[in-house]
């Protein structure tokens, strides 16, 4: 399979360079157009990635990704949408669900709707797809595999598909502010910055792991760790205190709020 990226910002970047890393797809199966193209420059240094030159090279790919701002998605699908006829397409554009493609892709196009994450760049990544769709299953197949690859797929119903996406594509920015957060605490208190981000890095992603792992409800993991009167449960004390649990769900609320 040959894919190509109609741009390449941030989260493209992140699906790319990690499908590379992740030996799922090697540099000549991939190639890139954007007008600023920095980063696909990157790729194709480090991994023999094609950089296009023109928009219309992006559609000779057997799957075609829809990776630019949305409000410039219906402009670029405008200028290829004559080269797009029978072309398997999918899109990571916020906002752009299978309505909303269906009324711009040519009929003979089948399409996905997916939000992926940057962790995905790690092999790390939480991406969501659309449940409704109109990839052959064959397609549907392996596009599944390659990002279960890089991360975690999960199908959800067109209603939350605006929520889940919040939720983990806002949701690392969330987290390395804890990160953040948790490390400056270190350094006030002597430990050299370098090792309080290792430190703080490793027990978030132990935590998350724990939590996936085990299956338990994140309440009852956090409770493993507050001994009766000890110094554990007086921090998620002060953390109540201080709004962390309310902070979070409002900053969702707001994101939602501002999509709709």
């Amino acid at each position: 399979m040959t894919l190509s990226f109609v741009g390449m910002g941030n989260m493209a970047y992140a699906i790319a360079r990690g499908l590379l890393e992740a030996g799922a797809l090697k540099g000549e199966q991939v190639s890139a157009y954007d007008p600023n193209p920095q980063k696909a420059r990157t790729l194709e240094q480090d991994f023999g990635v094609r950089c296009l030159e023109e928009l219309g090279q992006a559609a000779k790919a057997d799957l075609v990704v829809l990776a630019v701002k949305p409000n410039v998605i219906e402009q670029v699908v405008g200028e290829l949408k004559s080269l797009l006829e029978g072309k398997a397409v999918l899109c990571i554009a916020l906002g752009w669900r299978f309505k909303e493609l269906d009324a711009v892709l040519p009929a003979s196009a089948r399409h996905l709707s997916v939000m992926p994450n940057t962790p995905m760049q790690v092999g790390e990544g939480m991406c969501i797809f659309e449940k409704k769709h109109t990839l052959t299953q064959n397609e549907h197949d392996a596009v599944r595999a390659l990002f279960e690859a890089i991360g975690s797929v999960e199908e959800l119903e067109t209603k939350l598909m605006s929520s889940a996406g919040t939720v983990t594509g806002c949701g690392p920015a969330f987290v390395y502010m804890v990160i953040e957060a948790l490390a400056d605490a270190a350094v006030y208190h002597g430990v050299p910055r370098a090792d309080a981000y290792r430190l703080v890095a490793q027990t978030v992603l132990g935590a998350g792991k724990m939590a996936l792992c085990t299956g338990l409800h994140p309440g009852q993991l956090k409770d493993n760790v507050c001994s009766p009167g000890g110094t554990t449960i007086r921090g998620v004390a002060k953390l109540e205190e201080k709004g962390l649990r309310s902070a979070l769900i409002e900053a969702i609320r707001e994101i939602e709020g501002t999509n709709r």
